[in-house]
């Protein structure tokens, strides 16, 4: 082990205080503005639907197109999983750890607010590769930013073809100019890293090491040819979202268009940004509804949507993840105990 690896490792165990601090902001934040936010939409993805019809769609939904539309959730996952690996470039971990660390990050933000989930996922990788918690941070941050980019795209491109709300207009601009505050926060790391050499000992401080470790590992040049690549495994994931949002409606007998789907998956994903609670319940169903309704769905078969959607995706990542989440932490004990007898044998000895 040479020392720059070894900094690495005393930066990775130090951290953790500050990304523990960062979830529990999240989650209070997510508590006192999401929940409220998710109560209001979700009264108005009811209030003009009808109960009875709803469940009367939900009822005779079919089967076969329900199990497909998990298996393509299922490749979205994958896809983001390997998308992550790429952006990390960390060898010494898995493809296979990787999507268990994605499915476990979406079992946490089902069921506590303020994305934890995505913060869990830096502190994951952190403690799986030996890195600093910035560097770790900052692979979370770019693999979401490649999203973002994704989405806007798709948005962008199918919504002059299939609809003309202002509505969507707005979110369509929104989009936009989100993705121009993802491209100065790069560039804005880059000019400061470069500007400001490292000195590990004006960075004693944990929060302050955190803040430069993350702009350090934003900074980074991804090169065209990585990028190209990454863009195109985003945009595989959510055509593959799409794909799952397509079986879903024709499960229900809605009948949608390639492009109309593209746009309900850009709008819900891109929709879902806003502050919620776990699991996106409430916005969700709303920005189905809503999206649905451009294309004659009336809303009781438009909220049915909504909920199947959710539930392909909400259901089995949370009961994969949270099986994920127990076996590591039952196997976190069994290493804390195994080291602790071996610390007492050491010390007997």
């Amino acid at each position: 082990m040479n020392a720059e690896e070894g900094m690495e490792m005393i930066d990775a165990a130090e951290d953790g205080p500050d990304m523990r601090r960062a979830d529990r902001r999240a989650l209070l934040f997510g508590l006192v503005v999401g929940v409220p936010v998710s109560a209001v939409f979700l009264w108005l993805a009811f209030r003009k639907a009808d109960a009875h019809e709803t469940w009367s769609a939900l009822s005779s939904a079919k089967v076969g197109p329900l199990v497909l539309a998990v298996a393509a959730m299922a490749v979205v996952y994958l896809a983001q999983a390997v998308r992550w690996r790429a952006i990390a470039r960390t060898p010494g971990v898995s493809t296979a750890r990787f999507c268990e660390m994605v499915i476990s990050g979406v079992a946490v933000n089902n069921v506590l607010p303020g994305r934890i989930g995505d913060l869990l996922r830096a502190r994951w990788l952190q403690v799986a590769a030996r890195i600093p918690g910035g560097r770790s941070l900052a692979t979370v941050f770019v693999d979401r930013a490649f999203d973002v980019l994704a989405l806007v795209v798709a948005l962008v491109v199918s919504l002059p073809f299939v609809a003309n709300a202002v509505w969507l207009r707005r979110i369509a601009v929104g989009g936009v100019v989100l993705l121009g505050l993802l491209v100065l926060a790069f560039v804005a790391a880059r000019l400061y890293t470069r500007r400001r050499p490292r000195d590990r000992r004006a960075d004693r401080g944990l929060l302050r090491r955190l803040v430069r470790d993350t702009l350090e590992g934003l900074s980074q040049p991804l090169g065209r040819r990585r990028a190209a690549g990454l863009f195109l495994l985003s945009i595989g994931a959510w055509l593959m979202w799409a794909l799952s949002a397509w079986l879903v409606a024709r499960a229900l007998g809605i009948h949608l268009s390639f492009l109309q789907t593209v746009l309900v998956a850009a709008v819900i994903n891109l929709g879902v940004a806003i502050p919620s609670s776990p699991g996106f319940i409430g916005t969700y169903q709303w920005l189905a509804v809503s999206a649905l309704a451009l294309f004659n769905v009336g809303a009781s078969e438009a909220l049915a949507f909504g909920v199947l959607m959710q539930a392909i995706w909400y259901v089995p990542t949370t009961v994969v993840g949270g099986v994920l989440l127990i076996r590591r932490g039952v196997g976190a004990v069994r290493s804390s105990a195994a080291s602790g007898r071996a610390l007492v044998g050491v010390r007997d000895g």
